[in-house]
């Protein structure tokens, strides 16, 4: 067995959402000789509980990924292999864990990926660490040293060309028989960890790149001028929105290449083994590699993505018919005189098929829009709901 690097002593701090189900990463920060500091990133390491090509790794693959659907959630991976996998605060795991030492611009001087065991102190949701790096207590001078290094990280991706979309998300929730749209503001917290995923994701990337492993690479290319269109937009609240619609699309291979809204040579996503099946799989290639076992061949990885891909499409309906049933409950038990909508673009004039964004949800979505004007993109109109039996969501002008 390899030696698995202690890093108990580390104060590693979990921070996610209110309710997680699969809580697989972790950061840290290590102090060295000189004022040297380290941020540790560690990921849950499920690759050890059992083998490719097992009764669980087939399922999990025919899964592809875990569905958060608003009345029910349905695992990738199995309760006992969640429970034995799932990092919590005392309890001592087995991670894939990267070192990251970054120059003074935010650039990585260098990396370290290992094998390690973590005992974290502190699982906070991301209204508890908000408060911590607002408040900025002396006791948490980690987390704060922790914030300051991936605000430097992220200013320098974006001199690299990355965008950062600044735009709220939004949730659907059931609570009580009441469904509940809400605007979540992006929050400092979950910023951190963000960067600090897309940061494991890149270094991961470089070690499978060093060593000529075979993995599904990320891939984007920009093809056009952000800063003019986000400034021709720039009090505009789908200014994002209009972005993506001139951006090339991300897509996977086994060849490694930019990923330019990121800032990135090179990209792998690897950080939710719990809850994507391609995650897992670059996770155990890294895994093979640190422990010499035998790595899967490009040819295995590239019959893997196909089939993730084909999965993922309809793992991708089976989200979107979920949301689209609630958002139309939501909308017919509202029973507002209207609706404030930001029009973005007809995608079927002939049909009415619009794409727009409503403000006060931050939601974007395709209707069925009927309007006896001509309108025009980025400005406001108010709809009123029809409800239908339709299978998109109905508004007139």
């Amino acid at each position: 067995m390899i030696y698995l690097k202690d890093l108990t002593d580390l104060k590693t701090y979990i921070i996610d959402s209110d309710d997680p189900h699969e809580v697989d990463d972790a950061i840290s920060l290590e102090i060295k000789e000189g004022n040297k500091k380290y941020l540790w990133i560690h990921i849950s390491n499920p690759c050890k509980l059992f083998l490719h090509d097992s009764n669980v790794d087939i399922n999990a693959r025919k899964r592809n990924s875990s569905l958060y659907l608003i009345d029910q959630y349905v695992p990738m991976l199995p309760k006992d292999i969640l429970e034995k996998a799932n990092l919590a605060q005392n309890k001592v795991s087995e991670t894939i864990s990267a070192a990251i030492e970054f120059n003074d611009d935010g650039s990585i001087n260098k990396y370290e990926i290992t094998e390690a065991i973590i005992k974290p102190k502190y699982q906070l949701t991301y209204d508890d660490a908000n408060e911590i790096l607002e408040i900025e207590p002396k006791e948490e001078i980690e987390l704060i040293e922790i914030k300051k290094l991936l605000e430097k990280s992220i200013t320098y991706r974006k001199k690299q060309g990355a965008i950062i979309f600044e735009s709220p998300n939004n949730k659907i929730k059931l609570y009580e028989d009441k469904i509940i749209l809400t605007k979540l503001e992006k929050t400092i917290s979950q910023i951190i960890v963000a960067e600090s995923m897309i940061l494991m994701g890149y270094v991961t990337s470089l070690f499978i790149d060093k060593y000529d492993l075979a993995a599904a690479f990320r891939i984007q290319k920009i093809n056009c001028n952000p800063s003019e269109i986000l400034n021709r937009y720039n009090d505009s609240d789908i200014k994002y929105i209009i972005l993506k619609q001139y951006m090339g699309k991300s897509y996977i291979t086994t060849k490694p290449g930019n990923h330019e809204s990121l800032g990135l040579k090179m990209y792998v996503q690897c950080t939710s083994p719990l809850r994507r099946y391609l995650d897992l799989i670059i996770q155990r290639q890294v895994y093979n590699k640190i422990n010499n076992y035998k790595v899967l061949n490009k040819d295995s990885i590239s019959k893997i993505i196909d089939y993730s891909k084909y999965r993922q499409s309809e793992n991708n309906n089976i989200l979107k018919n979920d949301k689209f049933k609630y958002l139309k409950l939501f909308f017919k038990n509202e029973k507002k005189t209207y609706y404030k909508i930001i029009f973005v673009k007809w995608i079927n004039h002939k049909k009415n098929i619009a794409l727009v964004y409503f403000p006060d949800y931050s939601l974007e979505i395709l209707i069925t829009l009927f309007v006896s004007i001509e309108i025009y993109s980025n400005k406001i109109y108010k709809v009123k709901y029809i409800i239908n039996d339709s299978n998109l969501l109905e508004f007139i002008y």
